[in-house]
């Protein structure tokens, strides 16, 4: 195990990294990063999740299924305490918000305490969770999640749609305190994939490009995978580790769907957000280009276009927000 407090001049275990991960060096990883590895230490419940999934990887029959229909499952509900203020504070940073949440927990942060209760809930199913593919996230917000208060939080299922090839999932989690339990509710959308199944070409957009202006922009870079997963606890290797992403379908590391979705979010007018619903559609490579933050006028109903644009006009991020 990595110590938490590793010395610089340690150049036997800087090697030892290097071999790891040749695409990116050590001190890149370990040594340069703004956030401190340290906070790897309020992950426990994910990586918890994380082992458990491997080893139903390793040992398929290992694999315990309630038999239970993935609608008919009963809800999983927790009372996790308030997260850490140094791990706030340094979410925040990385996301591009520091000063906004001085009182308050951003409500994309839901990552971080949501994904091990949607694990723990989709380890019932039949579903493969080390091939889940994240498609994107509904997010509605109630209410401001306080600081320094125990979190009371429930994940449910809330629509499964299968075919021959394919099944789409969406888990519901909301989050609250005792006062109010439902301050934030986060919809996250995943596709199991079996093998061999043909993906489907997607129909020509026909509808009218509408007026898009920029509103902020950001970068990724090299250490971004690697930051935030101890963050969140998502430590997926084609995030970052050089070799694993250049075998991965994507041929090099990328930022995880919910780093590209909190930083966009962060360069909306988001004192006024209260519905959010996007859709992940290609991943952000480590490092990339700058990203462009575009919404458009709202429709009769107050929902504004969304979307993240990169270089060559690559489309990221689609979706739309309103107030």
């Amino acid at each position: 195990m990595l110590p938490f407090d590793m010395p610089r001049g340690d150049n036997l275990l800087r090697r030892a990294y290097r071999l790891a991960d040749r695409h990116d060096p050590l001190q890149e990883i370990f040594f340069m990063t703004q956030v401190p590895f340290s906070l790897v230490r309020y992950q426990a419940s994910a990586l918890k999740g994380i082992g458990q999934v491997a080893l139903q990887v390793l040992l398929p029959a290992s694999r315990k299924r309630t038999g239970v229909p993935a609608m008919q499952l009963p809800a999983i509900s927790r009372v996790v305490p308030a997260p850490a203020a140094a791990l706030v504070d340094s979410y925040v940073a990385w996301c591009g918000a520091a000063g906004r949440y001085d009182h308050t927990l951003p409500p994309h942060m839901m990552s971080q305490w949501g994904i091990p209760l949607v694990t723990e809930l989709l380890l019932q199913t039949s579903y493969p969770l080390a091939q889940v593919i994240n498609q994107g996230v509904t997010l509605t917000v109630r209410g401001d999640l306080p600081r320094g208060e125990p979190l009371h939080l429930r994940a449910a299922m809330h629509s499964v749609e299968e075919d021959e090839g394919r099944a789409r999932v969406s888990v519901a989690i909301t989050t609250g305190t005792a006062q109010a339990p439902e301050l934030v509710e986060a919809v996250l959308h995943m596709i199991f994939i079996k093998p061999g199944h043909q993906k489907r070409k997607a129909g020509q957009d026909t509808r009218e490009e509408p007026a898009w202006e920029t509103v902020g922009q950001w970068q990724a870079g090299s250490q971004d995978g690697f930051q935030f997963a101890v963050l969140t606890g998502d430590f997926n290797p084609i995030h970052w580790i050089g070799l694993a992403g250049k075998f991965s379908a994507f041929k090099q590391k990328v930022l995880h769907g919910f780093g590209m979705f909190v930083r966009s979010y962060e360069r909306l007018d988001t004192a006024g957000l209260r519905e959010l619903d996007v859709r992940f559609l290609r991943p952000v490579p480590l490092p990339s280009q700058p990203l462009s933050v575009q919404v458009a006028p709202a429709d009769g109903e107050g929902w504004h276009p969304l979307r993240l644009i990169g270089e060559g006009g690559k489309l990221h991020l689609a979706g739309r927000w309103r107030g």
